[in-house]
């Protein structure tokens, strides 16, 4: 078995791809895609990226981490894929449960697994009802591609795309199963962490309930989202609320 991991970034940060490269293993290659808003930021690749022959070094106009892990994924030829950002951390033994499960569950197609922080404790208490990409791995033969219009540098939403794929895989009638083995080291999570400022972030969690549960389960998660929000931290419900229906019709 052969595993590609995808590693996906944008400008200046490709200078920090090397950190993400373990010592070179027979079994495993890594697909680096760039995605460049202006062509000068090219010149930062990093030489090792170009010179080492387990690394695919490819470049994509424009912004989009969904886009961008499309990209990355056309250009994947392993066996098994591994959705990489340009922070994350692995070793060996952390990648050997990646194999160890496609080879003890030959009849998986998606498995999705726990990621620790930097200083090695789990990210969060797992098991948890919404994976993290830098937790999902898949059979290259899986289908689904990230909906272009979640995710970081989207016009649209500007996050969600790991939920909304999820959706799509298990409708398609794929194969999903969790293993609590950890496989990634990442800084700890922010997304969220500005939620109530950032209204962006309050249309696109409207829009990924919309997409995943339908409408009425939407309309229920909304009401209990804000909430919380009123209860937890004292803020007026009202603008989440008009915030999150705005993303449930837009999508």
């Amino acid at each position: 078995m052969t595993l590609d991991i995808l590693i996906c970034t944008i400008d200046e940060g490709i200078k920090r791809v090397p950190k993400v490269l373990m010592p070179p293993q027979s079994n495993v290659k890594y697909v680096v895609s760039m995605q460049w808003t202006s062509e000068d930021m090219k010149k930062h690749a990093p030489a090792v990226l170009k010179e080492r022959e387990d690394v695919m070094l490819t470049f994509l106009e424009g912004k989009g981490l969904s886009r961008n892990r499309n990209h990355a994924l056309e250009k994947a030829t392993g066996d098994v894929v591994l959705i990489a950002d340009d922070d994350c951390r692995y070793t060996e033994e952390l990648i050997g449960h990646v194999f160890d499960a496609y080879n003890e569950h030959p009849e998986a197609d998606v498995i999705h697994f726990q990621a620790l922080d930097l200083e090695g404790e789990p990210l969060h208490p797992y098991p948890v009802p919404y994976v993290s990409s830098v937790e999902m791995t898949f059979r290259r033969k899986v289908t689904t591609r990230f909906d272009e219009r979640f995710g970081l540098g989207s016009e649209r939403f500007c996050a969600g795309e790991e939920d909304v794929w999820m959706k799509d895989t298990k409708e398609t009638g794929y194969h999903i199963l969790y293993v609590d083995k950890p496989i990634v080291m990442t800084p700890k999570e922010t997304t969220g962490k500005n939620f109530l400022k950032n209204k962006q972030m309050q249309v696109t969690k409207g829009a990924v309930f919309k997409y995943v549960y339908g409408t009425v389960g939407a309309a229920w998660r909304t009401l209990k989202e804000a909430g919380w929000w009123l209860v937890h931290k004292g803020a007026n419900p009202l603008p989440i609320l008009y915030n999150m229906s705005k993303g449930m019709v837009e999508v």
